[in-house]
């Protein structure tokens, strides 16, 4: 991958989408904020990365590479143009996915884009459905849980130290991941953060893995919610823990609404557990069962934690291999992009 780049001017968590990516692939990755630089030093260690001023992200600097990887932020394809008439080259734009939700169905339109790598049909079947403009999808199956194997005893343990070890090992755990309040207001963590906290902790492990936007978005109701709680018996609020795999590898049942880490945890064939504050049934809520409005939750989980597990298997698996096929070894995504130069 001579001549390649990933760069990204995200939340954190891209660290799991495409710094993974960039380390399997052996693609050196710059980032512009110093708490994502010391969160990849720690959780990413093999990972080669750089720490950049945004300013400095230049259309000098940016002539020098053949290729770019981005992850959601879309910078670079303002400056394509402008390299192509300074310096007479052509740089390729390769997008990586940050996860595999059923939000996004608002957008019209799909950014242009050289390569776009998508996980398996779903994506592929939704890009096309919104007309993307790319020259080649390449698929990438679950790159991310392959990583996580290959690392397995090291996000273990940092997984032990920094969650698991902080909770009653004789519970099962229940995690809870609420998207971000993008435009289509998705979340539940402000409606329903509290019941959960509230009901769930009575019988359960609860771990609230925090969106980092949520807390860049909505810092005061954020520090209002932890101050609160953060002392609550078996409830632990997540932040700056970017690695989902060895979370979910020790997650007895996953509660969400449209974030992508249900999709996520579908392979571990577990039961899922719905918050839905919008009128639709998207494809991950048929894999579970959505938690009735005015229901005490821990009372609802209990009762149907077994037809869950029992009644939604072919589903969840169904929907997994629609969502991310079948794994696919970094040399040959390496060498499928290579092709399409």
């Amino acid at each position: 991958m001579h001549n390649t780049i990933a760069i990204s001017t995200g939340p954190n968590t891209h660290l799991d989408h495409l710094g993974v990516l960039a380390d399997l692939l052996e693609i050196p990755l710059i980032v512009t904020e110093e708490k994502t630089f010391l969160l990849a030093k720690k959780y990413y260690p093999n990972l080669k990365i750089f720490l950049k001023d945004p300013n400095e992200l230049s259309i000098d600097f940016l002539a020098q590479f053949d290729q770019l990887l981005q992850c959601g932020q879309f910078f670079a394809l303002e400056l394509v143009p402008l390299i192509e008439l300074l310096h007479q080259k052509r740089i390729r734009i390769c997008f990586c996915p940050h996860g595999n939700s059923d939000k996004g169905h608002l957008a019209k339109t799909l950014p242009k884009q050289d390569i776009a790598f998508v996980y398996g049909n779903q994506m592929k079947d939704f890009f096309l459905k919104k007309g993307g403009e790319y020259n080649a999808l390449i698929t990438t199956g679950n790159y991310r849980f392959l990583y996580y194997r290959k690392n397995q005893s090291f996000y273990d343990k940092w997984a032990d130290t920094e969650v698991f070890s902080k909770l009653d090992s004789k519970r099962k755990t229940l995690l809870y991941a609420p998207t971000w309040n993008d435009g289509e207001n998705l979340t539940t963590l402000f409606a329903e953060g509290e019941r959960i906290i509230k009901e769930l902790t009575q019988k359960f492990n609860v771990i609230i893995k925090l969106h980092p936007l949520l807390e860049e978005h909505h810092p005061a109701e954020i520090a209002y919610l932890i101050s609160l709680y953060e002392k609550t018996p078996h409830l632990l609020i997540l932040q700056d823990f970017p690695p989902i795999y060895p979370l979910l590898a020790r997650t007895s049942a996953y509660i969400g609404d449209f974030s992508s880490i249900g999709y996520d945890f579908l392979l571990f064939d577990r039961p899922l557990f719905f918050l839905n504050p919008s009128n639709t049934t998207p494809l991950l809520h048929k894999s579970g069962m959505t938690i009735p409005p005015n229901t005490n939750t821990c009372h609802f989980i209990e009762a149907k934690w077994h037809e869950n597990q029992n009644q939604f298997q072919a589903i969840r698996r169904k929907t997994y291999q629609y969502a991310f096929g079948e794994e696919r070894s970094p040399s040959k995504i390496k060498n499928e992009i290579l092709s399409k130069s």
